[in-house]
């Protein structure tokens, strides 16, 4: 039970992870569009840090090893 609530969480983080990079890439083609700087900038923003995010899962993933334990 305990490994089958650790993988609902990493999923549920994932699936978190993953609609954060539809809507910035949306608001960075909306911005484009219409040229609005601010929008452009706060989006690219958010991406900057979905990617820190990503790299820390990354290192939490790998270092989650049963030898790690």
């Amino acid at each position: 039970m305990k490994e089958r609530n650790a993988l609902e969480q990493k999923i549920a983080t994932i699936k978190e992870l993953e609609t954060t990079l539809d809507e910035s890439v949306l608001l960075i083609e909306m911005a484009e569009d219409e040229g609005d700087d601010e929008v452009l900038t706060e989006a690219e923003s958010s991406l900057k840090k979905l990617n820190e995010k990503c790299d820390a899962l990354q290192l939490e993933t790998m270092l989650s090893g049963e030898a790690d334990e």
